[in-house]
């Protein structure tokens, strides 16, 4: 008998569908908020992939960028697809992009508060910044082990409530808003990365000395206020750094089915917002953030 070498290869193309499975594997549908819109938005003819362009949300602007890195696939966070649609013309945002990306020939693929959940998602990134050790989910997923709107974690170390307020700021490279908490020292956090002001009492029950997240409105601030520090870091500036998640996982895809896909992560800013005063100091540093 001839001795036989066993001999892998290694292509550079995968299914669009064998992707979008594993892509569901990592991060379950029954994980995202109920409503969310996930999954393929778009597919464009598209049935192979083999550049993934990887972004937190589409504009015009990373639209062309997407096309000028030649990619065929879009894993996008934020939905470009949400209400009802009557009509897909050039005369708006949505449509005109729509019409950009299926005539390039690019599949959209949308992973949002599935990814919210995710045990290493926006909340974890963001902690992982912060220095924060992640004790469990603020709000456990009873279907996903491990999955669950926010975190609850504690600092390494504690640290005043002036200091630990300049640490999410440079970070994020953004200004904040808070309140202060009963204490003046943060040792325990609950984190949501994005809208969570509805998660306020889970984050006063769970006992923490702060809670981050954004979208928080003028009277909830005055109802924690002495209860526990309430500080909003901004809806874009908490996750921002989901890219850096969404594209590590986008490489294990392809390591577990031995393909060769090129992974690009969007270096435009797509954040509306403009700040004042010192607007361009902290466009730059979010410049610097999504291109490290």
């Amino acid at each position: 008998m001839k001795n036989e070498t066993k001999v892998s290869y290694i292509c550079s193309m995968i299914n669009l569908q064998t992707f979008i499975r594993s892509l569901e594997r990592r991060l379950p549908p029954s994980a995202a908020m109920k409503g969310d819109k996930i999954g393929l938005q778009l597919q464009s003819a598209r049935t192979e992939i083999s550049s993934v362009f990887v972004t937190m949300e589409l504009t015009e602007e990373v639209t062309t960028e997407a096309i000028q890195a030649g990619a065929d696939c879009i894993v996008a966070f934020h939905p470009l697809l949400f209400a009802p649609l009557t009509a897909l013309t050039e005369t708006e945002r949505v449509g005109r992009i729509c019409t950009r990306l299926i005539s390039a020939g690019i599949a959209l693929i949308v992973a949002h508060t599935n990814f919210d959940a995710f045990p290493q998602g926006t909340s974890a990134l963001l902690a992982e910044r912060l220095g924060v050790r992640i004790d469990s989910p603020l709000i456990p997923d009873a279907q996903n082990l491990g999955f669950g709107i926010g975190i609850v974690g504690s600092l390494h170390a504690p640290k005043r409530i002036e200091e630990f307020t300049e640490t999410i700021s440079s970070v994020t490279s953004a200004p904040l808003r808070y309140t202060p908490g009963a204490s003046s020292t943060i040792k325990r956090v609950a984190i949501v990365g994005g809208s969570g002001a509805s998660f306020i009492d889970n984050a006063i029950d769970a006992g923490v000395d702060a809670f981050i997240t954004a979208d928080i409105k003028y009277h909830d601030f005055h109802r924690v206020r002495g209860i526990m520090a309430l500080i909003d870091a901004g809806h874009y500036e908490m996750e921002q750094f989901v890219p850096f998640g969404l594209a590590a996982l986008v490489k294990e895809i392809a390591l577990e089915h031995s393909v060769t896909l090129v992974v690009t992560r969007s270096q435009t800013v797509p954040n509306p917002i403009v700040y004042f005063p010192y607007s361009t100091e902290y466009q730059q540093g979010q410049q610097r953030i999504i291109t490290s």
